[in-house]
């Protein structure tokens, strides 16, 4: 099973949901969360959960925009806690 990273900054979960269904069509949501991209060390660390779709399912986590090739993705359930380097070599960058 696929899953597209999917990221930008809105209000709720939902309103990201909405927008990516408009253009592309129906998908299902496996998890949600805050994430900090820091362009000066071309990483994005994944934090916490959603309030509407749960922690995020990582091991769905297999397509990832091509703007993004070069940053390192971390996650961590709980801010303040030491991130863990998610492994892209199985990812299909698109």
């Amino acid at each position: 099973m696929t899953g597209t990273f999917v990221y930008g900054e809105v209000w709720q979960h939902k309103d990201l949901l909405e927008a990516w269904q408009q253009r592309n069509g129906y998908c299902k949501v496996h998890g949600g969360g805050w994430y900090l991209l820091d362009k000066e060390r071309k990483t994005i660390t994944l934090y916490g959960s959603s309030g509407d779709y749960g922690e995020p399912k990582l091991a769905f986590l297999n397509r990832i925009p091509d703007t993004l090739k070069e940053y390192a993705f971390y996650y961590t359930p709980i801010l303040g806690l030491p991130p863990n380097r998610l492994p892209l070599e199985e990812v299909e960058w698109y």
